[in-house]
């Protein structure tokens, strides 16, 4: 089963700066109000596209920080005021974003629940995710920020006066690489993420109808113990008029240890429950093709451990010799008198003592159709 991506591009951030960076790269190339009103179009027709055309759900409040800064600036460009030195527009740019920013750092729980507290919003999951990855991608540019300017510091204690060309990379270049590796970093950090998240399974929630209402990871289904139902495949194995059973394995979060059928595992989300029995048997045989279970039953099984809607399965094997799987600690082949002489003494796992009337039942019409 192929698992999507947690995060998309779109959870990234940080790609609000590039209207900003195409401002400070024209800016070392033309003049700079005209470079200042190709960017302030940019991030107008990037924000138009983000939210009109392309309907992304994520809101990019970076991106709106950006078109709002560099519409000022090009407002303030028609005012006979000395808005910006000339050749300071890439730092003063940095400026006026981070300087946001960083008061949203400061009250980035008050920002966020904000949206939480919101009523109403059709969208609201998707506006505090948005808010949640902003306030993410600020840390990132006030990190790199503050070490511009920690080594800014440096620089004027140690080596004052500065040369031109170490100004020039200070207030020209530096701002320029910082939005730049913002963007870069916060798509590592994604794709870190997903690249963890990758390996993990969901495991659906459903009812005691077993219609899903929702999903888990499967590793909380654990950690849940019995919050929520989960489904779970059950398949006996049936030889001969005995029932096959070993040793569940210690790493069981429910009767480590004890006898039972062979095989069980969760469902996973959006596994239908033909594909979910052909994933394990074909993970216990892998050689073998013609291995059909049937259906039997469906339950609710809950204790203090879990929360299960179980779905049991049988499989009719007249080869025993199938059976001689090193998957199967201390399998054998269990006849019904030998299995009721050790039920009710906690030897069984007791989601097979709640099936054995149901699998005594079909052993006992199996044989006698078989000897019919």
């Amino acid at each position: 089963m192929s698992h999507r991506k947690i995060l998309s591009v779109a959870f990234n951030m940080s790609l609000g700066y590039a209207p900003v960076i195409l401002t400070i790269l024209l800016s070392e190339l033309i003049a700079q109000d005209v470079a200042i009103y190709i960017g302030m179009a940019a991030a107008l027709t990037y924000a138009y596209f983000t939210l009109y055309i392309n309907k992304a759900r994520m809101h990019n409040y970076i991106l709106y920080l950006s078109t709002f800064v560099l519409s000022v600036l090009a407002l303030a460009t028609l005012l006979p005021i000395d808005y910006c030195p000339k050749g300071n527009l890439p730092i003063t740019l940095e400026m006026s974003i981070v300087a946001p920013l960083l008061i949203l750092h400061l009250h980035r729980r008050r920002f966020v629940n904000y949206f939480r507290r919101k009523k109403g919003a059709c969208d609201k999951r998707n506006l505090i995710q948005s808010a949640e990855s902003t306030v993410v991608a600020g840390k990132v540019i006030l990190i790199l920020s503050g070490l511009q300017f920690l080594a800014l510091t440096l620089g004027i204690l140690f080596w004052h006066p500065l040369t031109e060309r170490t100004m020039w990379v200070y207030f020209n270049l530096l701002p320029g690489l910082i939005f730049l590796f913002s963007i870069l970093l916060n798509q590592v950090v994604i794709n870190f993420f997903n690249s963890m998240m990758a390996g993990l399974e969901y495991v659906p929630i459903v009812n005691e109808r077993g219609d899903v209402i929702g999903k888990s990871l499967k590793v909380e289904a654990i950690s849940y113990k019995n919050t929520y139902i989960n489904p779970v495949i059950r398949i006996a194995v049936v030889s001969n008029g005995r029932l096959f059973l070993c040793n569940r394995s210690q790493e069981c979060i429910l009767d480590k240890g004890k006898t039972d059928i062979p095989m069980e595992c969760y469902l996973r989300y959006r596994e239908t429950l033909k594909e979910g029995v052909a994933r394990v048997v074909g993970h216990v045989f892998p050689n073998l093709t013609d291995i059909e279970p049937t259906f039997s039953i469906m339950y609710h099984f809950e204790n203090k451990i879990t929360n299960r809607l179980i779905y049991l399965f049988v499989v009719n094997m007249d080869d025993e010799s199938v059976l001689c799987n090193p998957r199967f600690k201390n399998g054998k082949l269990w006849t019904l008198q030998q299995m009721e002489q050790n039920l009710k003494e906690n030897f069984f796992c007791e989601c097979l003592e709640v099936e054995y009337e149901y699998l005594k039942d079909i052993i006992y019409t199996t044989e006698k159709y078989k000897g019919s």
